[in-house]
C-alpha cells in the first residue's frame, strides 16, 4: 500500500521519536556512549530533515520549519536545517524569522550561495531591497556563475523600480543559464514595469503558450497586458486560470495600476499584490 504524504511524515516523525529515546538512553559516562549519542542526534536530524521536504513537498511551510527546527536543535553544526527553516520561514510569510535563520547559516558558511541568496530574499519581502543587494553580490562573488544570484539581484532593483539595471543583471544570468524560467520570467515582468510592453509580451507569450505552462506563466502574461492597456487579451488569459469574478477584480487591479504615475509606487503596488518569482 503506498502511504500518503501525511503517512509518510508520521513515519518519519515517529522514527525520529524513536531515536530521541535511543540518544536518551545513549547518555551515560563513557566517551563510547557520548559517540552513540552524536550519531543518534544526527539520526534524529536527518530523520527531521526528511518530515520538513514531506511537509514543504505539500505546502505546509510552517510545519516543514518546525521540522526544520528540530533538525537543527539535534545538529547545531548542520546548515541545511537553517536553509530548510529560512525558506520555509518565507514561503509562509515570516520573512523577519527567516533572515534570523539564514543569519545563522552565515555564522556557519559565511559564503553559503543558498544562504546569501535566502537572505537577500528574506530582505526583499521585508521591502529592504537595498539592504538585499549586498547579500546578492556576495554569492556572486563566492561563484560567478550563481545565475539565481543575478536573478536575485534583478528582483531587488526592481523593487527599488531601477529596472533597467535589473534588466542587466537577468541578461547576465541568462547568459548562464539561458533555459531558467525564473529569469526569464521576471526579465519579461521587469520589461512590463518599465513600460516596454511590447517586448515583454514578446517574452512571457510563448511562456505561457508552451506545452507545460504553469497558471503563473499565464498570469504573469495577463498582468502584462493588463499593464498595457490591452483588457481583452489581458482577460483571455486571466479567464484560464480565474472565474469570472476573480477576472473582474484583476481588470480593475490593472486599470489601477495604469493610474499610477510614480514608478516606484506602481512597482510596490504590483508587489503587493502580486509575488515576482523568487530567484
Amino acid at each position: 500500500m503506498k502511504l500518503t504524504n501525511s503517512h509518510e511524515t508520521s513515519r518519519i516523525v515517529i522514527a525520529a521519536f524513536l531515536l530521541l529515546g535511543v540518544a536518551a538512553c545513549a547518555q551515560g559516562g563513557s566517551s563510547d556512549r557520548s559517540q552513540d549519542a552524536a550519531a543518534a542526534d544526527r539520526e534524529v536530524a536527518a530523520a527531521m530533515m526528511r518530515a520538513g521536504d514531506a511537509s514543504r513537498k505539500r505546502g505546509d511551510f510552517a510545519a516543514a520549519a518546525g521540522f526544520y527546527r528540530r533538525a537543527q536543535n539535534a545538529d547545531a553544526k548542520a546548515v541545511e536545517p537553517l536553509l530548510g527553516m529560512g525558506e520555509s520561514l518565507v514561503a509562509a510569510g515570516a520573512a523577519r524569522e527567516a533572515a534570523d535563520a539564514f543569519r545563522h547559516a552565515l555564522t556557519i558558511d559565511g559564503k553559503n550561495g543558498r544562504a546569501l541568496r535566502g537572505l537577500g530574499n528574506a530582505l526583499i519581502a521585508q521591502d529592504q531591497a537595498d539592504l538585499a543587494v549586498a547579500q546578492f553580490e556576495k554569492a556572486i562573488a563566492a561563484d560567478p556563475r550563481d545565475y539565481r544570484a543575478y536573478s536575485g539581484l534583478g528582483v531587488a532593483y526592481d523593487s527599488m523600480a531601477e529596472h533597467a539595471k535589473a534588466q542587466e543583471y537577468y541578461y547576465a544570468g541568462l547568459e548562464i543559464a539561458p533555459d531558467d524560467t525564473t529569469l526569464r520570467s521576471n526579465l519579461g515582468l521587469s520589461l512590463a514595469f518599465a513600460g516596454h510592453y511590447k517586448g515583454a509580451i514578446e517574452i512571457l507569450r510563448p511562456m505561457a503558450l508552451r506545452p507545460g505552462s504553469t497558471a503563473r506563466d499565464r498570469q504573469n502574461l495577463a498582468l502584462a497586458y493588463g499593464l498595457s492597456g490591452d483588457v481583452e487579451q489581458a482577460k483571455k488569459f486571466a479567464r484560464m486560470d480565474m472565474d469570472s469574478r476573480e477576472v473582474d477584480r484583476n481588470l480593475n487591479y490593472y486599470a489601477q495600476l495604469r493610474a499610477i504615475g510614480d514608478p516606484l509606487l506602481r512597482v510596490k503596488s504590483v508587489r503587493a499584490g502580486y509575488k515576482v518569482e523568487a530567484p
